[in-house]
């Protein structure tokens, strides 16, 4: 994950939030990318296992001056948000891998969420980190 988190920072330089689930596996992830960054971790019980959009809506609207946020939580949460977020009706399948990473675009965090992300990247750590090199 060290090696991904220096691909992952030429990937969003304009990420200023992380938050994590408080959950040891996804902190202690957090923190390895969050050294990289050089940012501080915000624990969320809301990225805990049961993540959803209404938990998504929650945290973007309590975020909303910021330029990008990464949330580290929990399978099989987040593929299926992420699903949900990039097709209006039904659900997209999407497969997080351990350590892997996406990068969505939401035009308008504060209006309806489902269907309204741009998927513009899903990478796996490999790949993250060979983008680190």
């Amino acid at each position: 994950m060290r090696a991904a988190s220096v691909g992952l920072k030429r990937l969003a330089p304009t990420v200023d939030v992380l938050l994590s689930s408080p959950l040891v596996r996804a902190r202690q992830t957090a923190d390895i990318v969050a050294k990289t960054l050089h940012l501080a971790v915000e624990d969320q019980e809301a990225l805990a296992p049961g993540f959803g959009l209404t938990q998504l809506a929650n945290l973007l609207a309590s975020h909303s001056g910021a330029q990008g946020v990464m949330l580290f939580g929990h399978e099989p949460d987040f593929s299926a948000v992420i699903g949900q977020l990039i097709v209006a009706s039904g659900e997209a399948r999407v497969e997080m891998k351990k350590g892997a990473c996406c990068a969505l675009d939401i035009p308008d965090p504060a209006a309806e969420l489902a269907g309204s992300a741009t998927l513009l990247w899903l990478m796996t750590p490999r790949q993250l980190a060979l983008l680190g090199e």
